[in-house]
């Protein structure tokens, strides 16, 4: 019965840990995905127009958020599917440790590659961007995060 209960108690912080914050982001009112994408293109060129870049840092820049993008995605949806799989572990009658445990270290293991991948990101647009530009964009970052948590 305890070892029921446990589960029970375990499942349910995973379920509130990844399930609600998904189903929000999903189901968030008035967010139509091409009005968002509108939105996002007119924040870059925004971007590109005050740090003045050239049409060549522009393309990198571009091919770089492309790329970026990409890894991201797959890198997301390995997460999602091995949280799911942990979730339906959690839910058998029977716990199998040694999977969970395994599946829990998967998942550790993609959120730190998902983390090396924005550090590779930030470090490639340094690259692009010269000194300048590259502390103008972090602070225009910090501005838009700083914009967005507050309408939250």
């Amino acid at each position: 019965m305890k070892i029921f209960k446990k589960t029970l108690f375990v499942f349910f912080w995973v379920y509130l840990l990844v399930a609600l914050p998904l189903t929000q982001a999903q189901n968030a009112p008035g967010i139509d995905k091409s009005s968002q994408e509108i939105h996002s293109g007119q924040r870059i060129q925004d971007i590109y127009n005050q740090l003045n870049l050239t049409d060549d840092q522009k393309k990198q820049l571009e091919a770089n958020k492309k790329q970026h993008r990409a890894i991201m995605k797959s890198a997301h949806q390995e997460m999602r599917t091995e949280k799911q799989a942990l979730q339906e572990e959690l839910m058998k009658p029977q716990l199998d440790m040694p999977k969970i445990n395994k599946l829990h270290d998967q998942i550790k293991a993609a959120q730190s590659q998902i983390e090396d991948n924005k550090l590779s990101s930030i470090l490639a647009v340094r690259a692009i961007l010269s000194p300048e530009q590259f502390s103008k964009f972090v602070g225009l970052m910090r501005k838009h995060k700083e914009e967005h948590e507050h309408e939250e």
